[in-house]
């Protein structure tokens, strides 16, 4: 069956944490396709946030090298509001039998309620938490104890081979770097040139960004 991964992420910028958790992933997983989906950003935003193009631009730059990985633009062209079940769907629709999964961090995990939609999404995809380490001393709401005995998979093999419904928590290593904490060491002028592909640091040095 052939899998797809999907990251997603506003990508503001990308970093060596994004990439180096990628790289740990697909070297367990090796999935078929291992796709950067950068999300739109609200239209008004703080002056210092990298626009639509420059995001994408930094994502080419950081993956360009890296086989396995590839850009998908679908939420960044699309008109309306980027809901993840709509997107999730799109890719149900070009990838009929397709094994999907989606990654998200242990902190969206615990948040999947407030999604719009949210109970559709393990109907079109499976679900690959990362980071657990991080948020090991915060409550499971019992919402999500109830989905995660319901759906949560130990097997990488029946992640692989399904095309939807599984859970499955992984270490994917913890990088303390943030694309919040990069865009305000840029702003105080401090150095971030080891958290950072050299390529997007000379990219956000040509273009000023989070000045």
């Amino acid at each position: 069956m052939y899998s797809i991964a999907i990251f997603g992420g506003t990508f503001d910028p990308i970093h060596n944490g994004h990439l180096q958790t990628s790289i740990n992933i697909q070297h367990y997983f090796k999935f078929d396709s291992y796709i950067f989906l950068p999300c739109k950003i609200p239209t008004i935003k703080p002056p210092s946030l990298a626009n639509n193009a420059q995001r994408v631009e930094m994502v080419k730059l950081a993956i360009k090298d890296v086989a396995d990985f590839k850009l998908d633009l679908r939420e960044i062209e699309r008109d309306t509001p980027s809901y993840m079940v709509e997107t999730l769907q799109s890719f149900r629709l070009e990838y009929p039998s397709a094994s999907i999964t989606l990654i998200i961090g242990y902190d969206a995990f615990l948040s999947l309620p407030h999604w719009y939609q949210w109970e559709k999404i393990i109907t079109l995809a499976n679900l690959l938490v990362i980071n657990r380490g991080e948020f090991a001393d915060q409550p499971t709401p019992e919402i999500m104890q109830k989905f995660l005995k319901k759906h949560q998979s130990k097997s990488k093999s029946e992640l692989l081979s399904a095309q939807a419904g599984n859970v499955y928590l992984f270490d994917a290593g913890h990088y303390e770097i943030s694309s919040t904490s990069i865009r305000e060491d840029i702003k105080k002028g401090a150095d971030v040139k080891n958290k950072l592909p050299y390529t997007i640091y000379e990219y956000i040095k040509s273009q000023e960004l989070y000045r």
